[in-house]
């Protein structure tokens, strides 16, 4: 018995060297896939694993555009107020996935991620208060800004992560006439796409609001109806005039055409 231990110590020694090897042979592979993954994800500019807030800024020099062309273009601004990792901002595991997937179903006739049933209104809150938490306390002006989440399709923009818009309440009203929208200026090219964004936004925000308030004057409950929130927070809404130009709509001709709007002002009567 004593001379065939060392043999069985040996066989043990072997069989743990060889789990070792294969063990880190393993992990080395997955962690090479994780890390190829990554970079796919980064070439495809999906970036739905990370969540931003961007505040929206409508400035005006003088009158507004209105429908026949005439007057001022509005502009647009989009500043970054911070980013943070998805598992992060919620921790939770269902209601992170959740919100994932829910991203995922975005396309070009609706950029905004659906926040329905008491799941969303859980996601909702929780972005609440990671927005609170990165945004309130300064020293500005107060003021009611809308808070929705939305994911613009690889058809529409490269890079996509998961956005929380904030745009104040009272400038929702220039997205609901699509002249003035057409004819705003943006920073870049690209930032098209958010103004067809928030002209899905003004347009569910108010259809939203009516039937809240309908629903209060009849006595229902309004438990889950709001897919967006009202936020009063102080923001900082000076920005640098940078140049800004018109925005090149034939790129988004498709998401225009689900939503019937004209790529080109219509030519007036009797001309």
């Amino acid at each position: 018995m004593l001379a065939a231990l060392p043999f069985d110590l040996e066989g043990r020694l072997f069989g743990i060297f060889l789990g070792l090897l294969v063990g880190t042979i393993v992990t080395s592979i997955v962690a090479r896939w994780r890390l190829a993954k990554a970079r796919q994800s980064v070439l495809r500019g999906d970036a739905g694993d990370m969540v931003a807030i961007e505040l929206h800024l409508v400035e005006s020099v003088g009158a507004s555009v209105i429908a026949n062309g005439e007057g001022t273009p509005l502009r647009l601004r989009r500043r970054y107020l911070g980013q943070r990792a998805l598992s992060e901002v919620i921790p939770n595991l269902h209601l992170s996935r959740e919100l994932r997937k829910r991203a995922s179903k975005v396309d070009e006739r609706n950029t905004l991620i659906s926040m329905e049933g008491a799941t969303g209104t859980y996601l909702l809150e929780t972005l609440c208060g990671f927005v609170c938490g990165r945004v309130c306390n300064g020293p500005f002006e107060h003021d009611v800004y809308v808070m929705a989440p939305c994911r613009e399709p690889a058809k529409l923009a490269y890079h996509k992560p998961i956005t929380v818009i904030l745009i104040a309440q009272k400038d929702l009203e220039y997205f609901l006439d699509w002249p003035t929208v057409r004819a705003m200026q943006t920073e870049h090219a690209s930032d098209g796409v958010r103004l067809i964004t928030l002209m899905d936004l003004a347009n569910r925000y108010k259809q939203e609001r009516a039937a809240i308030l309908a629903a209060r004057a009849a006595g229902r409950s309004t438990r889950y109806m709001e897919t967006m929130f009202l936020l009063d927070l102080a923001l900082d809404k000076r920005a640098a005039p940078l140049p800004t130009q018109a925005v090149p709509w034939k790129r988004f001709v498709t998401a225009l055409t689900e939503r019937q709007l004209e790529l080109q002002p219509s030519a007036p009567q009797g001309s």
